[in-house]
């Protein structure tokens, strides 16, 4: 098993929107916020066959406009599963089998 790892200072646009083009099959997303914009550019390309989403449910989040409902809503609405968990600091993309973007 051949792995690669690329540390990534700017330019996370185009790593995720590469990473979502290596495999759209599956999309699977851990991060304590999601806005509305991030979820679009991750559709972009169509709707992956499964979409799994675990991120912070926090009232002030979303009061404080750091995530978005919205962006929940349109997940939802292209077929995710979402979960919610307490003080959730990981942030996670999954791109099928093949790609995975850890952040902090």
């Amino acid at each position: 098993m051949n792995l690669d790892f690329q540390l990534v200072d700017s330019g996370w646009d185009r790593v995720l929107h590469e990473a979502r083009a290596t495999d759209r099959s599956e999309l699977r997303i851990i991060c304590p916020f999601i806005k509305k914009g991030v979820a679009e550019r991750l559709l972009i390309s169509g709707r992956p066959q499964l979409i799994q989403v675990i991120t912070r449910f926090d009232l002030n989040g979303f009061s404080d406009c750091v995530s978005d409902l919205s962006a929940l809503r349109l997940l939802l609405e292209n077929g995710a599963e979402i979960r919610g968990v307490k003080n959730l600091h990981a942030k996670v993309y999954l791109f099928g089998k093949s790609r995975a973007i850890v952040t902090s």
